[in-house]
C-alpha cells in the first residue's frame, strides 16, 4: 500500500533529516551550505511525486540521512587534514557512454589494474571512513555495505536485476553515485528515487551549478585517494554515464582527462536500460512498472546526447575522445585499452593485462543469467527511438 502525503511530510521533512544526520554523525557542519537549497527542493519534490510504500519510504529517508552523515564526516576530515585538498586527481581515464553500452565491462576489466584507483560499491555507499578507522586495518564499511545496502541485497535476491548488473560490496561500480552527496545532480538525485518534479527543477536551476557539482565530487576523489595513501604514481579510473551532458564542466575540473566514449545503438541500449532501471528501482518501489520510467529515461538520455554533441563540436573535443563501438568492447577490448593508456601516458604492465584477460574470461556475458528486453516491452518502437536519437545514431552508430 502506498503511503500518504502526510506520511511523506513527516518522514522527509528537511529539517528533521538534517537534525538526524547531525545527531548520528555528532557533527553540525555539512560543508558549503548552498547544497541546502537543492536539498530542500529535493525533499519537497519527493513529498509531492514519489510513489512509495512504507518500506520504500523508510529506505528513502535512511538513504538521505546516510548521505548527509557522509557529507558531515567528509567536512570534518577536511578541517582535520587540510592536505586532502592537495591530492591531484586532474588526469583520470574516464569511461562515458549511454548505460548498457559496454561501460561496465570496460570499467571492471580496467579496474583489476592495481595501478589505477577506482570506486568500489562499499566506498560509494559510505565515502567517509567510520570514526576510529585507521589505514591498514580492515575497513568496516565493506561489511556495512554487505548487510545494509538495498541494491546489494536486491542483487542477491532478484535474478532479473543480477542478470542486468551485479551489485556487490567489493565490485567496481560507477562513481556517478558520488554525485548523490550533492543532492543537486540531474542524474542520480532525480532517479533514486524517480522524481519527475525534481528532474525538471534540476534542468532549469542555475545554482548550485553542474560545475559546482563536479568541484564537490572532485573533492571526494581527493578524499578517497588520501584514504588510500595518496597518489603514489596511480591515477583514477572513472565511469560516469551522466558526463555526456556536462563535458565542459567535468574537463574544467579534470583538465588532463583521457576519455573513452563507448557507443551502442539506442534501439538496443534504451530498452536494456529500461529493463535494468525497473529492477533497480524495486527496493524503493514495490509496485513500480516499466512505464513509470519510460519518458524520464528516454528524455533524459536524448537531452544528454544532444548536449554532448553540441559541446563536443563547440569545444573541438573530437581529438580528445576515443570513440569505441560496443562490439569492440564486447569481443576485443584490449586494443582499445592499449590506446587509452597510450594517450594517457600511463603504463599498462603485462601483469595488469593478464589480470584483465583473466577477468574477461571469468565473466562472460550472461554469466548471471539472460537480460531479456525489447522496445515493445516498453511501448516503444524504432520510429520513436529514431525521433529522439536519430542524430546520435547517424553520427556514431551507423556512420
Amino acid at each position: 500500500m502506498l503511503v500518504s502525503r502526510d506520511d511523506k511530510l513527516t518522514a522527509l521533512d528537511a529539517d528533521s533529516l538534517l537534525a538526524e544526520a547531525s545527531r548520528q554523525a555528532e557533527l553540525t557542519s555539512f560543508g558549503d551550505e548552498r547544497f541546502v537549497t537543492a536539498f530542500r527542493r529535493m525533499t519537497e519534490c519527493y513529498i509531492e511525486d514519489i510513489q512509495v510504500d512504507a518500506p520504500g519510504l523508510a529506505l528513502v529517508r535512511a538513504t538521505l540521512v546516510r548521505q548527509l552523515v557522509n557529507r558531515a564526516r567528509y567536512e570534518h576530515d577536511l578541517t582535520q587534514h587540510p592536505e586532502i585538498a592537495d591530492e591531484d586527481v586532474s588526469d583520470p581515464i574516464v569511461i562515458v557512454g549511454m548505460p548498457r553500452s559496454g561501460t561496465t565491462k570496460a570499467h571492471r576489466m580496467l579496474g583489476v589494474d592495481p595501478n589505477l584507483l577506482k570506486t568500489y560499491m562499499w566506498q560509494l555507499v559510505n565515502p567517509a571512513p567510520f570514526p576510529g578507522w585507521r589505514r591498514g586495518e580492515p575497513d568496516p564499511r565493506i561489511a556495512a555495505a554487505r548487510v545494509g545496502d538495498p541494491l546489494i541485497d536486491a542483487s542477491d535476491r532478484n535474478p532479473e536485476l543480477r542478470a542486468g548488473h551485479l551489485y556487490g560490496a567489493e565490485e567496481v561500480q560507477s562513481d556517478l553515485w558520488l554525485s548523490g552527496l550533492t543532492f543537486n545532480d540531474s542524474f542520480w538525485s532525480s532517479w533514486r528515487p524517480p522524481s519527475p518534479a525534481y528532474y525538471h527543477y534540476l534542468n532549469d536551476r542555475t545554482s548550485p551549478s553542474p560545475r559546482d557539482n563536479y568541484e564537490y565530487v572532485a573533492g571526494l576523489y581527493r578524499y578517497l585517494q588520501w584514504q588510500q595513501g595518496g597518489r603514489r604514481g596511480r591515477r583514477w579510473l572513472m565511469k560516469n554515464e551522466s558526463l555526456l551532458g556536462f563535458m565542459p564542466d567535468f574537463l574544467a575540473v579534470h583538465p588532463n582527462a583521457t576519455i573513452m566514449h563507448l557507443h551502442r545503438d539506442p534501439h538496443v541500449s534504451i530498452p536494456s536500460l529500461l529493463k535494468l532501471g525497473t529492477e533497480f528501482s524495486r527496493p524503493y518501489f514495490a509496485e513500480i512498472e516499466a512505464s513509470d520510467l519510460v519518458f524520464t529515461i528516454v528524455d533524459r538520455f536524448s537531452m544528454l546526447a544532444h548536449r554532448y554533441m553540441r559541446t563536443r563540436d563547440e569545444l573541438g573535443l573530437g581529438d580528445r575522445i576515443i570513440d569505441v563501438p560496443y562490439e569492440s568492447i564486447r569481443s576485443n577490448p584490449m586494443p582499445v585499452f592499449h590506446e587509452a593508456y597510450r594517450r594517457a601516458g600511463h603504463a599498462l604492465t603485462p601483469e595488469s593485462e593478464k589480470l584483465m584477460l583473466a577477468y574477461e574470461q571469468a565473466n562472460e556475458q550472461g554469466k548471471h543469467g539472460a537480460h531479456s528486453y525489447s522496445l515493445e516491452m516498453f511501448g516503444l518502437s524504432d520510429r520513436i527511438i529514431d525521433q529522439y536519437f536519430g542524430e546520435y545514431i547517424r553520427r556514431f552508430v551507423r556512420c
